[in-house]
């Protein structure tokens, strides 16, 4: 079965040129992690402003999407970001460059495949951005699959201000989350 995910993403982007470690994340953040409810379906707008982030959206039945930007444009500055994503139940599927190659990765870019954490799964990725939206899919699945828990990083910082996402208790405002990691869940 496929699902698909749509979002529409404007940015300021960077190109990379070192090459990008292999980030590895830890155990599923604890259950007092915040956790928000996320718009299935709507779009979200990242490098707003000339900044660099991530952006987040969802779709129904458990498929998100992450993608990212950077802001050399206009720092100068080339960005690193990596980061995991976990989930309760399990990753169904991960496309790296997300359905339909619509955020494709850079050549050393890492996208890992699901691994195996104590209460379910996590996906590692580590990469920085050329001249396009990079990012991927995940569609997770199973009993408690949600909410997601994301811990995102720019630059070795956790910061919250570059991290979007649409959030439904704000009818649909674009957000950002507390604190980082964070959950997410569709409603």
């Amino acid at each position: 079965m496929r699902r698909t995910l749509s979002a529409v993403v404007v940015v300021a982007l960077a190109v990379g040129t070192a090459a990008c470690g292999s980030y590895t994340g830890g155990a599923i953040p604890p259950a007092t992690t915040e956790v928000y409810n996320i718009t299935p379906g709507a779009s979200v707008l990242i490098g707003s402003g000339g900044n660099a982030g991530f952006g987040i959206t969802a779709n129904t039945g458990g498929v998100y999407r992450v993608v990212w930007s950077g802001d050399q444009s206009t720092s100068g500055v080339h960005r690193q970001f990596w980061g995991s994503v976990w989930t309760h139940g399990t990753f169904q599927q991960v496309t790296a460059g997300c359905i339909g190659a619509v955020c494709p990765v850079e050549s050393d870019d890492v996208v890992k495949q699901p691994v195996t954490v104590t209460g379910g799964q996590r996906v590692d990725f580590d990469a920085q951005t050329a001249d396009g939206v990079d990012g991927f899919d995940v569609a997770v699945t199973g009993a408690g699959f949600e909410p997601v828990y994301f811990d995102l990083v720019v630059d070795g910082v956790r910061n919250p201000d570059l991290v979007f996402f649409s959030a439904a208790d704000l009818s649909g405002q674009i957000a950002n989350p507390g604190t980082i990691p964070f959950g997410l869940q569709g409603t």
